[in-house]
């Protein structure tokens, strides 16, 4: 359980967001996200086939909840909001590579109506910051659907190169539907500018 003396250490603050702990009231945000099938199209864990957006909206949740009890912190979930009015638009998600020592991925995901407003940007560039300074990794990697062109092309302006595709290794959301190659992309701590 988290007190009043660990705002810092567990919220984000750019321009214009706050990036802080997902909590059980966050449920609707996360329904919604889970509800939309072109949100989903492009997301790993969510709208696989046999699930549905209630299941997946209380699997994200129980995980964005628990992650932050781990000691150490292994995966930080966060919701996040819009500093000036407190409404939430999506998350962003740093977490430690399993077996890959100094490796961390970031994530993100935004209600449709608040994309193709710079909000992922300045998230990812937070995201980053949190990775390379806060938990001292020395590579960060991002991956995505190949067909997810936004994602990719943010991963490009975040400095980011693509280093690796796997085929198919996105699953179908849709029976008879082929699985979606995958990007993976990477910056090193020694190519990132800090530009805060």
């Amino acid at each position: 359980m988290m007190n009043a003396n660990d705002h810092d250490l567990y919220h984000l603050e750019t321009k214009r967001l706050l990036l802080r702990p997902f909590t059980e009231a966050d449920y609707p945000l996360v329904l919604r996200i889970s509800s939309d099938p072109e949100t989903t199209r492009y997301l790993y864990y969510w709208g696989r086939i046999g699930t549905t957006p209630e299941s997946d909206a209380r699997r994200f949740l129980k995980y964005a909840l628990t992650s932050w009890a781990e000691k150490p912190i292994r995966a930080r979930e966060f919701c996040v909001t819009l500093r000036e009015s407190g409404l939430s638009i999506g998350d962003g998600s740093v977490e430690w590579v399993a077996d890959q020592p100094g490796t961390a991925e970031i994530g993100w995901i935004l209600l449709p109506e608040y994309r193709k407003q710079g909000y992922a940007l300045e998230m990812g560039k937070e995201l980053l910051r949190e990775a390379f300074l806060r938990m001292n990794a020395c590579q960060v990697i991002a991956h995505c659907d190949a067909r997810n062109g936004p994602s990719y092309r943010l991963m490009q302006r975040l400095g980011m190169r693509l280093i690796h595709t796997e085929p198919e290794a996105r699953p179908a959301k849709h029976s008879g539907e082929k699985n979606g190659d995958e990007y993976t992309c990477r910056i090193l701590k020694s190519e990132w500018r800090d530009e805060a």
